[in-house]
């Protein structure tokens, strides 16, 4: 098959990655082509190391500023003017077309496209994206897919249209099997921002005078001032960016992993990552889907109360590493990535007759 995979021309595919959904798509368009597939990746740019081709809409030399109807500065006008090129893009040569992006101009572009399409749900449902996937998916040919089952049940509802479940996967191999280290280090990764809830895993350390080491970019800087600096110091450290294979490297020193999210997780690749890694999971059911609980070394405590993690953690530090491992491995990538070509036979079919 032909598959053209949208991140989005103002999305960077390099790492380290801004999120779990730009290494869902670096992933699976590398996975795609090791099953014999042609793929092209509409983004800004990518790792030289990868297997697919980058289609790369360039800004415009000329200025997109505009100051004289609907003021714009030259950085929003710059990215309209790349996504509208998607309208322009020839996709005839595609035999299904996979959106993975958040930017709403290019499904207004999308319902245009007559290309079977597959859509992944990355986010929960909000007001705007209810309404951009509705509007999208009543004007092209395309099938949702949820990430995990309770994503998959809240677009159901949102939608009031069948979604399907493809759960995300790892390619495991990437992620070195660590012997764990019963001293180390707390670890928390993900993008700083208030849903997010690093403060629970701060509280948690400093209640139990362990260090923790914390891994994100930071989404919402007024938040990192007033609630995540003031608390760094020598036993609470913030590394503002990690390569996977830096945050490999950065579990190899921890004793365990907190999930501390306070909204509902659509599925949280970095707790599969960790547990491969060998690191026991510990965290809120918010941050921990149903699916990636585990009794032993992924465990998930109904409450958004930090004291309420003490116990688990003594539990899960008990776990051995190939158990964690083991657990992570029903996540996988080549199980995923097979689903994924399953529904885009599926979509394609009525097109061929």
């Amino acid at each position: 098959m032909k598959i053209l995979l949208v991140a989005g021309p103002f999305i960077s595919l390099r790492e380290p990655y801004n999120g779990g959904t730009e290494a869902f798509i670096v992933e699976l368009a590398n996975e795609l082509v090791r099953l014999g597939h042609t793929v092209d990746v509409i983004a800004k740019d990518a790792d030289e190391r990868n297997l697919f081709q980058v289609i790369e809409f360039r800004e415009s030399p000329l200025s997109m500023k505009d100051d004289s109807y609907r003021p714009t500065p030259e950085l929003l006008g710059q990215q309209h003017y790349q996504t509208l090129q998607y309208g322009l893009f020839d996709v005839s040569r595609y035999d299904v077309i996979h959106y993975n992006s958040f930017i709403p101009e290019i499904y207004a572009v999308g319902a245009l496209v007559k290309t079977p399409s597959v859509l992944t749900l990355h986010l929960p449902p909000t007001e705007k994206f209810v309404l951009m996937y509705t509007f999208f998916m009543k004007h092209a040919p395309v099938v949702p897919i949820g990430i995990s089952n309770r994503m998959g049940e809240q677009w159901m509802a949102a939608l009031g249209s069948d979604v399907d479940v493809i759960l995300n996967g790892i390619v495991l191999h990437k992620w070195p099997l660590h012997a764990r280290k019963a001293d180390g280090y707390l670890l928390w990764s993900g993008r700083i921002a208030r849903e997010k809830n690093v403060e629970a895993a701060i509280q948690l350390a400093t209640y139990l005078k362990q260090p923790l080491k914390i891994v994100g970019p930071v989404f919402d800087k007024p938040y990192f001032r007033d609630h995540v600096q003031p608390q760094l110091n020598e036993h609470i450290d913030y590394i503002p960016h990690a390569t996977q294979q830096q945050l490999s490297k950065l579990a190899a020193g921890a004793s365990a992993y907190l999930a501390t999210a306070s909204w509902e997780e659509p599925f949280g690749l970095s707790t599969v990552e960790m547990l491969a890694s060998g690191l026991p999971v510990v965290g809120f059911t918010t941050a921990i889907p149903p699916e990636m609980r585990h009794k032993n070394v992924s465990i998930a405590v109904d409450s958004q109360d930090w004291r309420d993690l003490i116990g688990p953690l003594a539990i899960a530090k008990q776990s051995e590493p190939e158990a964690c491992r083991e657990f992570a491995a029903t996540f996988d990538m080549a199980s995923m990535s097979a689903a994924y070509v399953t529904v885009y036979e599926r979509v394609i079919q009525p097109a061929r007759i």
